[in-house]
């Protein structure tokens, strides 16, 4: 888990959204772009009211991929929740 304190850090010090963009898209691989692309639109779909369901047919997921996401949104104490 340092590893990932010391990436936020320098995620931290960039400048502008294109930066960060640019710095995930050099640091994570074609598929971890499109996993972590997918997770937040799941997120948001939740956010949405849409149906664990509804995601996992629309998204081509697992429905145990959404239930994941509901269940983060679902901790009281979840930042994701506030974003």
């Amino acid at each position: 888990m340092e590893n990932i304190l010391e990436i936020s850090k320098k995620i931290k010090n960039l400048k502008t959204d294109n930066e960060i963009y640019n710095f995930l898209l050099v640091i994570l691989t074609k598929s971890e772009v499109e996993t972590l692309s997918k997770r937040w639109q799941i997120l948001k779909m939740l956010k949405e009211g849409k149906t664990q369901r509804e995601i996992a047919k629309e998204l081509k997921v697992s429905l145990c991929k959404v239930t994941r996401g509901s269940k983060i949104l679902k901790q009281t104490n979840s930042i994701i929740a506030n974003l």
